[in-house]
């Protein structure tokens, strides 16, 4: 059995080796770091998995690893290269350790998140310690309207919103929608790709008329929306 040393050192090493064959560009290299199901799904979204390894070697990649931790059979770790800075997930497979996306979905924000929490109603501890790959439509409110963990859930909202603008909760459908068309500018300013994805569903909404046939509030979503516009002006 490995040790929490072991596996720390395991994953730094991981780590490492994963942006060398990244920095590489040759993806069965990539994908023999990763897990299975991310493995095959990477694999066959790509032109070319065998190319030629490159003609000039590859330096060895600047990574610097700050913070790892480990919860069980999932972990993940800080890193810090060159003009970036990152977080790799990892999923213990088959007795090693894999880069693996989706192991994030198995992690809470009080684990996904660095520092000291802030007091908070019982409900949001609750929801704050439920894996956020398990958070339903009502729990994604609660946090977004309390500003809990928005640099991690907002991407995951704003996909889910894309795909589907009014999912059914607790109020009514478009309740995660107005939750998240409330959150501040300043959240918007650092996370461009949910921007773009909010943007989008917006047109979509647009596209659905009236929304009180969906069973939302029409004149409040559209309300919101304006204010939105408003204040995240650039690209509309």
């Amino acid at each position: 059995m490995s040790t929490p040393r072991d596996d720390d050192l395991l994953i730094r090493d991981l780590t490492r080796a994963f942006a060398a064959a990244v920095d590489r560009g040759v993806p069965r290299q990539i994908a023999a770091l990763m897990c299975a199901d991310e493995a095959e799904s990477f694999l066959d979204n790509v032109n070319d998995p065998d190319p030629d390894d490159p003609d000039e070697p590859v330096e060895e990649p600047t990574v610097d690893v700050p913070r790892i931790r480990v919860f069980g059979e999932v972990a993940l770790a800080r890193f810090t290269r060159p003009y970036t800075a990152g977080t790799l997930f990892f999923r213990r497979e088959d007795g090693r350790w894999t880069v693996c996306a989706d192991a994030e979905d198995d992690l809470s924000l009080d684990q996904l998140e660095d520092g000291e929490r802030p007091p908070s109603p019982a409900r949001v501890r609750g929801l704050r310690g439920t894996p956020v790959g398990d958070l339903d439509v009502a729990g994604l409110v609660t946090l977004v309207e309390q500003r809990q963990g928005l640099d991690i859930l907002l991407p995951r909202v704003t996909a889910r919103l894309q795909r589907e603008p009014l999912p059914p909760g607790d109020r009514h459908p478009g309740d995660l929608l107005a939750a998240t068309l409330r959150v501040e500018h300043e959240q918007w300013a650092k996370d461009p790709v949910s921007l773009t994805r909010m943007r989008i569903t917006i047109d979509t909404v647009q596209d659905m008329g009236d929304l009180d046939a969906h069973g939302a509030p029409h004149q409040e979503i559209w309300d919101l929306i304006a204010r939105f516009a408003a204040t995240n002006p650039n690209g509309w």
